[in-house]
């Protein structure tokens, strides 16, 4: 009996000792490199924080506000960001695959160079953002706001950008290859310099007199789209 008690009691030692790093790493205090991958953050105020470099992996964010802090290269892969706000943030050469964002804040963030394939920002609103060379394919962006951004180089393959709101975006190089575009507001944008965007998009997204087409497109006499 004795030599199973003291079996049982290496057991429970040696399964505490293997789980303490990760729990460890949970409590840990932000800093740049830290590791939260998995970590239960909800409701948490994170503004202001550097976490360059740092791992947000299946994270749970939610609710949580990030503002006015530094994700520069930083992995969220996965990351839970429901009603999250990180206005003002920077996320160059981040990675959000697959991270979803429904009704998040990300106005006036600075996105370069960065990985959202296979995301869902649903509702979310990236107001006055600065996004360039950013791959957004197959994505979840359904009513999304890109009000006065600057969009450059960014692959919208095969994303969903129904009722998505491009008023006052700058649009240079954005790949709408596959697209699917109803009701995308369109009115007043320039979309001279995108890519891959086909008559049929046109036809079933929203635009006005103001809206400058690619060569070879013309306006749909839906346009202006009624309410």
């Amino acid at each position: 009996m004795k030599s199973l008690s003291l079996l049982a009691s290496i057991l429970a030692a040696s399964l505490l000792l293997a789980a303490s790093p990760v729990e460890a790493g949970c409590f840990d205090k932000r800093a740049p490199g830290m590791d939260w991958s998995g970590c239960k953050k909800t409701n948490k105020m994170l503004d202001k924080s550097n976490f360059v470099g740092s791992s947000f992996d299946n994270t749970n964010l939610a609710l949580s506000t990030m503002d006015d802090s530094d994700f520069t290269g930083a992995s969220l892969v996965k990351a839970e960001l429901f009603r999250t706000t990180a206005i003002g943030s920077r996320f160059d050469r981040a990675n959000l695959s697959k991270a979803s964002g429904y009704r998040a804040r990300f106005d006036r963030v600075e996105m370069r160079d960065a990985l959202l394939g296979k995301s869902e920002f649903l509702r979310a609103s990236f107001i006055g953002a600065i996004i360039a060379r950013v791959d957004w394919s197959k994505s979840e962006l359904g009513r999304v706001d890109f009000s006065d951004a600057s969009l450059e180089s960014v692959n919208f393959e095969f994303s969903n950008l129904s009722r998505a709101n491009f008023a006052g975006a700058r649009l240079a190089d954005v790949n709408f290859r596959g697209a699917y575009t109803f009701l995308t507001r369109f009115e007043g944008v320039d979309l001279t310099a995108v890519k891959n965007l086909r008559q049929l998009q046109l036809d079933f997204a929203c635009g006005d007199d103001a809206t400058r087409l690619p060569e070879g497109l013309t306006k749909p006499e839906s346009w202006p789209c009624t309410e």
